[in-house]
């Protein structure tokens, strides 16, 4: 019989129901064979939460923000950081090297493994259990091929080739010292295996539209959103918009149930009349609703994936890297250059919720706090383009934030706003496709309704977070006819990504998606270079080469494994290391 030779499966079983645990008291670790442990649904559903427990670790959470994030103009390194080896510094200021711990990715693999073991033995278990249904173990094939397509995303997007399988670790009859796959191979298996199964997955876990269990596990909504993002990497500009717009249509559903429920007191409005969003202040200059059911309470209306954490069940990142229990600057904090309100800075609007919800002036002068995740609630009113001082407001601050003692934020990965965009970004593309010159009257006139299509999703993801009528004074609106060219409606859709998804872990990715498509690794220079001093020639060289927009495989990964070849921009660095052996 086969034994279980990675202590990862028997660390997956000890999160199992209680029927495990007394199995696994009642036979040494080292006895435990695979033949007595899958036999019912319950070994499945057990495994599969572990699958999920592993992409939770403080290890992962942290490199989906570092990876998404760190490199990015949104980041500085903050005055309260604690790095004795300062990784964290040197990785901020693109001073990367292949022996920071910030380029180890094994998290991922743990939770790549677990997916791959219940993919394996699921259908072993549909065969031994009646019980076990057909529908059923679809269900699970579809959330663990979602937990495993979303740990590879991650690693393809921050390493571009990355050691690639879908064989579990199980025994010694299979070599796991892999090469790297390439990039768009990855991809492209990625979106087959997505598109596969993604009709499998429920619609809702409960008929609470509001309950946990509908974003804290792979929906059918959730994978459609994953999908349109491999999409959107891909240049398939056509899936992505069938993809995202698929997820309309179940928005639209979740808001008309709630309408019919709840009427008005729902909280949600339909923005450009079609696209359902918690609204972000009242007419009355009074904010922050959008941000207490998103970043505050979790699981919301708009919410498509998300990683749950409470009292029970905490997450570090945030109070270690964000900012602590006192609203001060952490070990990162917002770079200065986004913090302004002007026509020419990131935030045009002194009316934007966004721009007062997300980041926050240090009282020492020591920079900009990072307050989204940290704060837990949010109620502020904007006047005149300000926030309203009042005595109850420690500070000028507009809310309560989370205590030390207090519940961890959940970490969102998907929400409907970015899918939105997402398809923004797909139709603004395939009107770019077109071209601009010598298009017939037809084409022409195609062209320029995607662009108006466009336009309108970036409008209601903006026009929900402007306070519009303060004093009686109405805020005006985006109008297209200063973003009717393809190019400025690009600028603008990337500059509404980058305000609507602030240190949630997607600006790098979406400069790095950028320099791909438009084969110019050096625009991600001109994006960051305002935040470099020292550095800034050796920065400029780097990405001249489209492999330096990546990360290095760490050094101890290739001492272990010899297939693994160094990422190019790096190679300086792996030769001395192999020379010093």
């Amino acid at each position: 019989m086969k034994k279980i030779k990675s202590y990862i499966l028997v660390a997956m079983m000890g999160l199992s129901v209680t029927s495990c645990e007394d199995f696994l008291t009642l036979m040494p670790l080292n006895e435990v064979v695979l033949e007595n442990f899958w036999t019912d649904s319950k070994d499945v559903e057990s495994v599969l939460r572990g699958a999920y427990a592993a992409l939770e670790t403080s290890d992962c959470i942290l490199r989906m923000a570092a990876w998404g994030e760190f490199r990015s103009d949104n980041i500085m390194i903050g005055s309260d950081n604690t790095d004795s080896s300062d990784d964290l510094a040197k990785f901020i200021n693109e001073n990367i090297k292949d022996n920071n711990e910030l380029t180890t990715y094994l998290c991922f693999y743990k939770a790549i493994n677990y997916a791959n073991t219940v993919l394996h033995f699921a259908p072993e278990v549909h065969r031994k259990d009646p019980n076990y249904r057909g529908s059923q173990e679809k269900a699970h094939e579809a959330e663990a091929i979602g937990i495993r397509t979303l740990a590879y995303w991650y690693l393809l997007r921050a390493f571009r080739d990355i050691p690639y399988t879908t064989i579990p670790s199980i025994d010694d009859t299979h070599d796991f010292f892999i090469g790297q796959t390439p990039f768009n191979q990855v991809l492209d298996s990625l979106i087959y295996d997505l598109d596969r199964i993604k009709d499998y997955a429920p619609i809702h876990y409960s008929p609470k539209l509001d309950n946990q269990s509908n974003s804290s596990r792979f929906t059918r909504q959730a994978l459609y959103a994953m999908l349109a993002d491999l999409y959107l990497w891909k240049g398939d500009w056509d899936n992505c918009i069938d993809c995202c717009e698929y997820v309309d249509s179940i928005k639209r559903m979740e808001y008309e149930t709630l309408y019919a429920e709840k009427g008005i007191s729902c909280n949600i409005t339909l923005m450009a009349d079609k696209y359902p969003l918690i609204n972000g202040a009242d007419n009355d200059g009074q904010c922050g609703r959008a941000y207490n059911e998103i970043f505050g309470k979790g699981n919301s209306f708009e919410s498509l994936f998300e990683l749950p954490f409470g009292t029970d069940k905490s997450s570090s990142f945030v109070s270690t890297y964000y900012n602590g229990s006192n609203p001060t600057v952490g070990r990162v904090k917002a770079y200065s250059s986004i913090a302004k309100i002007g026509s020419n800075n990131l935030f045009k609007s002194g009316y934007d919720t966004r721009f007062y919800e997300d980041m926050l002036s240090s009282s020492s002068g020591s920079g900009y706090g990072i307050m989204k995740y940290v704060y837990q609630t949010m109620s502020y009113k904007i006047q005149t383009g300000n926030i309203q001082v009042t005595s109850t407001q420690n500070e000028g601050r507009p809310g309560a934030v989370r205590g030390q003692n207090g519940a961890s934020p959940n970490w969102i990965v998907y929400r409907y706003s970015e899918v939105l965009l997402m398809q923004a970004e797909a139709k603004i593309m395939k009107a770019k496709s077109y071209g601009s010159t010598g298009l017939s009257d037809s084409l022409n006139t195609v062209k320029n309704t995607l662009l108006k299509e466009a336009f309108d999703l970036i409008c209601a993801v903006n026009d929900r977070a402007i306070c519009k009528s303060v004093n009686n004074v109405t805020q005006e609106a985006l109008s297209f006819d200063s973003y009717s060219t393809d190019d400025v409606l690009e600028k603008l859709l990337f500059e509404e990504r980058q305000r609507e998804l602030l240190f949630e872990g997607k600006r790098w990715f979406d400069l790095v998606r950028q320099a791909l498509r438009n084969n110019s690794p050096k625009d991600v220079y001109t994006a960051v270079k305002g935040k470099y001093t020292g550095n800034t020639k050796s920065v400029e060289i780097k990405f001249s080469n489209p492999y330096g927009l990546f990360l290095p495989i760490n050094k101890d990964e290739i001492k272990i494994n010899d297939k693994l070849i160094q990422n190019s921009a790096y190679q300086l660095s792996d030769e001395a290391i192999k020379k010093a052996n």
